[in-house]
């Protein structure tokens, strides 16, 4: 199957990925990832519903186009590669579509990576943690973390990175979302973006992206979410929200990380580090001064989204 010059390698499937469907494709002998997403869905058919509706829908559809081609440029902007780039955003008949780069390299499990020297975890961290930085510095909430969106590749040095993916849960930092808009994986969900889903006066903020990486550092560095009881509590944020014992393995964590995760792991969203911070102590930890490094200059600009 063809779709705007990229051609499948196979059906596209819906695993582990929520309200979108993915595979790979090539193009001019160059092979990408390609999601579909689901909603919103553009009206085609004016015949089916009426016109006031069929009107309501396609503005709604224009808007969230022209939101997310600067959203995806921002991301694009952003990135000294450890952000994905978004490579195109366009809608074929009534689905949007994204192709996004294909990560080479060898992936690698929370095993294999909890089971690795210290030095190579915390250069790890610092990859993830720098992901998170140079997003929240442009602006952008992800929104989803979670393993799986964020993979974690071996270099040719032997060395692990991690490399940041799936944006379009995500939203511009102090954009007010209804709750029904909210969601994300429940094992990595931050208590704040719970209390909003139902109905509470509380608008997360980059600050969830925080609690979710902290939660990630974790399985790094044990392979394992934070101790909570599993008898009285489903998920992490639940314990977080009811005061239960959200502990992580102190017999796996250096002091200093550990110290660092518990910070980031904190109820109140306004006592969590901030990604720079967190950066800034992992570069202490390694004995390297941090420092701003300038953005590459490249053409991060999109192709509009439209009609194939």
């Amino acid at each position: 199957m063809n779709i705007n010059g990229y051609e499948l390698k196979a059906e596209l499937k819906n695993a582990n990925s929520g309200f979108s469907k993915w595979g790979f494709a090539t193009k001019n002998g160059k092979e990408y990832f390609i999601k579909e997403l689901i909603n919103p869905v553009y009206p085609i058919d004016d015949t089916i519903m009426p016109e006031e509706m069929f009107r309501q829908r396609r503005e709604f559809c224009y808007q969230y186009e022209a939101k997310f081609k600067r959203f995806f440029e921002q991301i694009n902007n952003a990135s000294r590669g450890n952000l994905v780039r978004i490579i195109e955003f366009f809608r074929g008949g009534s689905r949007y579509y994204l192709i996004t780069e294909k990560v080479e390299g060898k992936s690698a499990s929370l095993e294999e990576i909890s089971s690795l020297d210290q030095d190579k975890k915390l250069l790890l961290a610092k990859t993830a943690a720098y992901c998170f930085k140079d997003l929240h510095s442009a602006g952008i909430v992800h929104f989803d973390v979670k393993p799986s969106n964020v993979l974690v590749k071996k270099t040719d040095t032997g060395n692990y990175v991690a490399k940041l993916i799936d944006f379009d849960s995500g939203f511009f930092k102090g954009e007010v979302l209804d709750g029904k808009e909210l969601g994300g994986d429940l094992a990595h969900l931050a208590p704040e973006t719970f209390l909003a889903i139902a109905g509470e006066d509380v608008t997360p903020d980059e600050k969830s992206d925080i609690f979710g990486l902290g939660l990630l550092l974790h399985e790094y560095y044990c392979g394992k979410l934070p101790y909570f009881d599993e008898n009285e509590y489903e998920y992490p944020y639940e314990a977080a929200l009811d005061n239960g014992v959200l502990k992580p393995d102190s017999s796996m964590l250096p002091e200093e990380i550990e110290k660092l995760i518990v910070s980031m792991l904190n109820v109140d969203p306004q006592k969590r580090p901030s990604a720079e911070e967190i950066v800034i102590k992992l570069c202490e930890l390694d004995g390297n001064e941090y420092f701003e490094v300038e953005q590459p200059k490249n053409d991060n600009r999109l192709k509009p989204a439209g009609d194939l």
